[in-house]
Order: C-alpha cells, then structure tokens, then sequence
C-alpha cells in the first residue's frame, strides 16, 4: 500500500494476519463457487454430440483459471469438492452414481500432477497435465464398468476413443483457462 507521498508503507505483523485470514476465506469462497458453477455449466450444456469429455473443454478451464489464481496448494481438489457436491445432490438430472467420486479424484490428480517439481512450466506442459488429469474420468468409468457390471456407454466406441477425446479435451481445456488467465494478467 503506498502513502499519499507514493512511498510504501511499511506493514506490522499485527495489521497482516487479519488481512491474510480474510484474503484465504475469500480465495476459498472463490474456489468453491467456481467448482459449483462448472458443475452446474456441466449440466446446463449437456447436447447429445456422442463426444465423451467433450465437457473437459469448459470443466477444465474454469477449475484451471481458479488454480492459477489461488496461493492454495489443493485448490482444484476445493473446487472439484464443491462440484461433487453439487453432483451429489442430485438434482441435476445425473445417473451416474459414481461421478461425485469420480470428481473428487480429478482435483486430487490434478494437484498431484501440479506438485511435480518443474522449474519453469510451460503452458505446453500445464495444458499436458490437464489432459492426462481429465483422461482419468474414463479410467475410473472403466474400472468401476468391471466392478460392478453396470455399462457405460461411453466405451459403446472402443476403449481408445474415449481415451483420446478427454486428453484432448482436458488438453485444451487447460490450454484456454491457462491461456485466459496469461491474457488477464497481461492486460492488469
């Protein structure tokens, strides 16, 4: 904060803590209003196109944009909590009794994946871990077709297809949300 002089004032640890506990609930409200509002996106865009993970597209980009702007370690893990909830409620209009789960491990393979020691990544590499992240919704749909016998139809295809459309989905889901908020920056 500058004083009317433009020097910087100078900042006691008294004054800082306060505005460190409000500035954390406020960037935690954020994370877990974003989460809501891509579930909710999730459920309001749902067209018939037959392309599995075609939903990773916007998803990713909206949980992306809220990890890139959070200081919090897990922050896609806060904001896939608050759209599993959303998805647990259930009033939605999803059957799949698996997919609040199935979130819930996206955002931890997501933060996972983003405290690999990199020196300086790249928005290649970034957009890579978001494609591998969202490519994690089909392997567990797989595994949970095996265990409990319930069809999926995404797999109606082949197993590669799917495969293939949520990295790139997830791929480029990250690549516009890392990319927006690169634009954002550089506009402040």
């Amino acid at each position: 904060m500058n004083s009317f002089n433009g020097k910087v004032l100078q900042r006691n640890l008294s004054k800082v803590f306060p505005n460190k506990l409000a500035a954390s609930i406020a960037e935690g409200t954020l994370l877990i209003m974003l989460g809501a509002f891509a579930a909710l996106l999730h459920s309001w865009l749902r067209v018939p196109l037959h392309l599995p993970g075609r939903q990773g597209l916007i998803f990713m980009a909206i949980i992306i944009v809220g990890k890139s702007l959070s200081e919090f370690r897990f922050a896609s893990s806060l904001s896939c909590l608050s759209a599993a909830g959303i998805l647990w409620i259930n009033f939605l209009g999803f059957h799949d009794i698996f997919m609040p789960l199935n979130y819930l491990i996206l955002g931890f393979v997501l933060d996972v994946l983003f405290l690999l020691p990199l020196k300086k990544p790249f928005i290649f590499i970034i957009s890579l871990f978001g494609g591998l992240a969202w490519m994690v919704l089909p392997l567990l749909k797989l595994i949970e077709m095996q265990l409990t016998g319930i069809p999926e139809g995404a797999f109606a295809t082949g197993l590669l297809y799917p495969f293939a459309t949520h990295f790139l989905f997830g791929f480029c889901g990250v690549l516009l949300g890392f990319s927006m908020v690169r634009i954002f920056q550089k506009e402040k």
